[in-house]
């Protein structure tokens, strides 16, 4: 039996937010497919009675996330424009955590991070603790070293979640106790502790010249598009929906999967709450393989 450490998620709490900050609390089962989101103060969710519900929603194998950065008091959604206040560089290394650090380590125009999070076996997220961002801005810088550093693309939105330290991660069997390794937890570094952003990332929406033969009319057609459908919100058929959208994306517009996870970055930044990045990769495989929309057919 690995031992828990009640305190964990405490101290991450603590560290990770200012002591007024709002925050959100999202859980998810992968059994079941049921979520439940939370947003309130810190406080709030460092109280016993808050703890024990994450506990035993933790034992009914749901699991616990919490939004990288502070929400605005009074709502009741981590949408971006809920988004108080950047708290964080992030990024999520999903595929060969040792081998991120060691060249984020090897950037000499990187500060060294402040803390690690270790989510389950070699994957890793990666925070910086900041002052002075705008959302614009630490996007992105993220997509930028994201692509540099050879992280998650996706994982860039100023609306990301992160696993909470001290619980399960319930995603695969045996279960993980997450993790972090705090390092220089009391510097908060501003946007010149960080490399120039380059102006093929100046723009709201990532960058398209990374994704090879998607670009010009169908790339253009296929953002107006994601720009007039609704967001899915839990409890209202969102995985329906969602599901229904990889099919227009990977069969009618015949994008890869890569491609899909690009453009659909800021739709799903609007769902109440966001798909996680390996969730959006199912759909969007499920999507490739079961659905009968006729490839190519929107093109």
């Amino acid at each position: 039996m690995v031992p828990i450490d009640t305190a964990a998620p405490l101290h991450f709490l603590s560290r990770a937010f200012e002591p007024t900050d709002c925050a959100a609390i999202f859980l998810k089962s992968y059994e079941t497919k049921s979520v439940v989101q939370r947003v309130g103060s810190v406080s709030w969710f460092q109280s016993p009675p808050f703890q024990r519900w994450l506990r035993a929603m933790n034992a009914r194998k749901f699991n616990i996330f919490v939004s990288v950065n502070a929400i605005a008091p009074g709502r009741r959604s981590r949408t971006r424009d809920a988004i108080a206040a950047v708290r964080h560089v992030f990024l999520d290394a999903d595929d060969d955590g040792t081998a991120v650090l060691e060249r984020v380590k090897a950037r000499a125009d990187l500060p060294d991070p402040s803390y690690v999070l270790h989510s389950s076996p070699n994957h890793v997220h990666i925070f910086w603790r900041v002052a002075g961002f705008q959302h614009a801005l630490v996007e992105q810088l993220q997509r930028q070293l994201a692509r540099e550093l050879r992280t998650d693309p996706a994982a860039t939105p100023v609306t990301q979640t992160t696993r909470l330290a001290g619980f399960f991660n319930h995603k695969r069997t045996p279960p993980h106790l997450v993790t972090v390794e705090y390092r220089d937890i009391d510097t908060r570094y501003t946007p010149e502790d960080f490399p120039a952003v380059n102006s093929a990332f100046q723009s709201e929406q990532a960058p398209r010249s990374n994704v090879p033969q998607f670009q010009g009319a169908v790339s253009d057609r296929v953002r107006r598009y994601l720009d007039s459908v609704p967001p899915a919100v839990a409890g209202q058929h969102g995985d329906i929906h969602t599901f229904r959208l990889c099919c227009r994306l990977v069969r009618g517009f015949a994008l890869s999967e890569a491609q899909a996870l690009e453009v659909l970055s800021d739709w799903n930044a609007r769902c109440q709450p966001p798909w996680s990045v390996d969730e959006l990769r199912d759909k969007l495989r499920r999507a490739a393989q079961y659905g009968r929309e006729p490839v190519g057919g929107l093109l």
